[in-house]
């Protein structure tokens, strides 16, 4: 997603056009803007009903803890491009699916 302009329109078309894609980059990339929607939503609504107010840190802190929770828990294949993405998270020895096709 790095050649994706910030606008919320772009987000959206960017990931509609690869939305049947089985990578791995592109499950990240789902799981990273549904995290980031719920959390965001999840501020909003603690900010207008209750009078509370997390630093912007925190919030992608929670949205990285996420995203890293979701991949440790998902069944991906064992090729080098998985395991290269799973390194750049920080997980190691995760339990990935033998290609046997």
């Amino acid at each position: 997603m790095e050649s994706v302009q910030s606008k919320w329109e772009d987000i959206v078309n960017w990931l509609v056009a690869r939305s049947r894609s089985n990578s791995a980059r592109n499950y990240i990339a789902r799981l990273l803007v549904a995290a980031t929607t719920y959390f965001i939503w999840q501020e909003r609504n603690a900010r207008l009903f209750k009078n509370e107010l997390r630093p912007p840190e925190s919030i992608i802190e929670l949205i990285i803890q996420q995203v890293r929770y979701k991949l440790m828990g998902a069944k991906l294949k064992n090729c080098d491009n998985v395991r290269r993405l799973l390194g750049d998270w920080g997980i190691i020895g995760a339990d990935l699916l033998e290609d046997v096709g």
